[in-house]
């Protein structure tokens, strides 16, 4: 926050406060606002220059102030109060201690750069690469040693998917063109996985999510994923169908396999942010590794499974 704002006594007139603001402005950040206090210091309500020149000189500024202020206090977070500053769509928010005795403010410009921080270091978590957003300026030696724990995540998930795949060796046997859907099985269930995570958490950095409405917002990714599913299962089925004489019910193991593949994903994907989010754990870490590892071992295990049931393998 910055400590050099104008501010202004309730009790001065217009004409005196224009004076003020003459005399007081060159030095003091953000004009656009007049930010009014009591004797005490505490806020009052705001005024902004154009009110205060379209009014007569000797209306006093408590009656022309507006009282319900947008404020935050100093204990709060920076990405919260860039929320707030977007939300309103506003210059600047004056900050206030426990006591609403004001002592500073926040400008737009001051929050932008603290936004792109919070973004920078967000979209790194989701890419698995630590969160320092000076990482290229590091040695190689230290680049690796940062982004290898979030790469340990898909390496253990793909441990699991080569003993998942490995416990349905007889049924790959029987039909070997199973293998040859395993990765866009994985694939497509993945890539929505990450949209739909990156959206969440975009939304929830912007505020555009509103926590309460937690259901409602998995809900609706939910049907994004079911209809992306019924669409590319559709063409995956019927492309398996017409390149593959046989098993006859391939095309429908894969188009099932897609469909279920992708629904699922979509909620995943969507749920688990919101609720890392809930319990106050970084969003961003539920992206990139972790998301696309839990829904390649869950994809490849519908896959079999729908598989095993339709092929009576």
């Amino acid at each position: 926050m910055s400590p050099d704002f104008m501010y202004l006594d309730a009790e001065l007139s217009v004409g005196e406060a224009i004076a003020k603001v003459q005399k007081r402005s060159e030095e003091k950040e953000m004009v656009f606002y007049l930010y009014i206090t009591f004797s005490d210091g505490n806020l009052a309500g705001v005024v902004s220059l154009r009110e205060l020149l379209t009014n007569p000189p000797d209306r006093q500024l408590k009656n022309i102030m507006r009282e319900n202020v947008i404020a935050v206090t100093t204990d709060m977070d920076q990405e919260e109060v860039g929320h707030i500053i977007s939300q309103y769509n506003i210059l600047a928010v004056p900050v206030v201690d426990s006591s609403y005795r004001l002592i500073g403010i926040v400008t737009v410009d001051d929050i932008i750069d603290v936004m792109r921080e919070e973004a920078t270091e967000a979209f790194l978590q989701m890419a698995g690469a630590g969160k320092d957003r000076e990482i290229l300026l590091k040695s190689t030696t230290e680049n690796a040693m940062i982004r290898a724990p979030w790469l340990f995540a898909s390496w253990l998930g793909g441990v699991m998917a080569l003993f998942i795949i490995g416990a349905f060796e007889e049924e790959l046997k029987q039909v070997l063109a199973l293998a040859a859907f395993i990765p866009i099985v994985m694939g497509m269930g993945g890539n929505i996985a990450t949209q739909s995570s990156t959206i969440i958490v975009r939304g929830i950095a912007t505020g555009r999510i509103n926590m309460d409405d937690i259901f409602k917002v998995v809900f609706k990714e939910m049907k994004v994923g079911i209809i992306l599913g019924v669409l590319y299962g559709g063409f995956l089925g019927v492309f398996a169908y017409l390149g593959y004489a046989e098993p006859k019910m391939l095309g429908v193991v894969v188009g099932l396999s897609i469909f279920f593949s992708m629904a699922m994903a979509a909620t995943v994907g969507t749920f688990i942010p919101l609720i890392l989010k809930r319990f106050d754990i970084d969003a961003a870490v539920a992206t990139g590794p972790f998301v696309t590892t839990s829904i390649d071992i869950l994809g490849v295990l519908a896959y079999f499974m729908i598989a095993k049931f339709f092929l009576n393998l």
